[in-house]
C-alpha cells in the first residue's frame, strides 16, 4: 500500500511539473503575442490584434483543459487533487517576475480547469474556490504584482469554470469574492481596491457566459461587504467607499441595503 501510493505521489509529481512547464510557455507566448500588438502600427494592428485575440482564446481553452485532466488524473492517483491544483496556479504566477497579460490570463484558465476537474471528481468546489483565489491574491502580492488584475482574472476563470459544472453560480460568487476581500487584508494589500477587482470580475465573466449581471452583482456587493465588516469597521468602510466609486450600480443598492437593514 505505501509503494502504491508513493508511486502514485511521483506520478502526480511529474504530471503536475510537465503541466505546470506546458502553462509557463503559455504565460510567455501570451506575452509575446501581445508585445506584438503594441509594437504594431497602421493597418496592422487590428489585423494583429485579432491573431491575437483568437490565439489567446485557443490558448485559455487548451491550459484549461489540461489544468482539468491534471485534476483528474490526480484524484484518481490518491493525490489531493485541490493541493495540485494550487501549485499549478501559483507556480503560473511565481513564474514571471511580474503578473503580466500572459500570467493573469493564464491563471483565470488554471482556475477554471481546476474548478471543473474538482467537480467532476466530487470535490467542494465552493470550498477549493475560496482556497485558489485566496492563493492567487496572495502569490500576487508576494511577486509585486497587480493585485487587482490578478484577482479579477481569477475571479473570470472561476465563473467560467462554475459555468461548466452543477455548481449554484450564487454560491460560486461569494466564496471568490469573500475570499478575495480576506486573503488582501491578510497580505497587507488594500481591501477596497481588491474588492473592486473581485466585483468586476463576477461581472465580467457573468457577461462572458451569458449571465444577466444584475443577477449576481447584489450577491457580489453582500459578500465584499460582509468581508469587510469582519475585519474591521475601517475594513468595511474602504470596501464600501471603493465599490461606490468604482462599480456601477453599487452605490444605490449598497445605499438601498443599509436603509432595509
Amino acid at each position: 500500500m505505501k509503494d502504491t501510493a508513493q508511486k502514485g505521489d511521483s506520478t502526480v509529481s511529474w504530471l503536475t511539473d510537465l503541466v505546470k512547464g506546458s502553462l509557463v510557455k503559455v504565460v510567455k507566448d501570451a506575452d509575446d503575442v501581445v508585445k506584438v500588438v503594441v509594437d504594431t502600427i497602421g493597418q496592422r494592428v487590428k489585423e494583429t490584434t485579432q491573431v491575437a485575440l483568437e490565439l489567446a482564446g485557443q490558448m485559455s481553452q487548451a491550459t484549461a483543459q489540461g489544468t482539468r485532466s491534471a485534476i483528474r488524473a490526480a484524484d484518481e492517483s490518491g493525490a489531493d487533487a485541490l493541493k495540485v491544483g494550487v501549485n499549478l496556479l501559483t507556480g503560473v504566477l511565481s513564474s514571471a517576475s511580474e503578473t503580466t497579460v500572459g500570467a493573469i490570463q493564464a491563471a483565470g484558465s488554471v482556475v477554471s480547469g481546476v474548478i471543473q476537474g474538482l467537480s467532476d471528481v466530487g470535490s467542494d468546489v465552493e470550498k477549493a474556490i475560496a482556497r485558489l483565489v485566496g492563493e492567487a491574491v496572495q502569490a500576487s502580492a508576494e511577486v509585486g504584482g497587480s493585485v487587482g488584475k490578478v484577482t479579477q482574472g481569477t475571479v473570470i476563470g472561476v465563473v467560467s469554470g462554475v459555468s461548466k459544472t452543477a455548481t449554484e453560480l450564487t454560491g460560486a460568487v461569494r466564496s471568490a469574492v469573500t475570499s478575495a476581500v480576506e486573503a488582501a487584508s491578510a497580505s497587507g494589500q488594500d481591501v477596497g481596491q481588491v474588492a473592486v477587482a473581485a466585483v468586476n470580475g463576477v461581472l465580467e465573466g457573468a457577461k462572458k457566459v451569458g449571465v444577466n449581471a444584475s443577477d449576481v452583482l447584489q450577491t457580489s456587493l453582500t459578500a465584499a461587504m460582509e468581508a469587510g465588516t469582519a475585519i474591521s469597521a475601517d475594513a468595511a468602510q474602504k470596501v464600501k467607499k471603493a465599490l461606490s466609486s468604482s462599480v456601477a450600480g453599487a452605490s444605490e443598492i449598497l445605499s438601498h441595503n443599509k436603509a432595509n437593514s
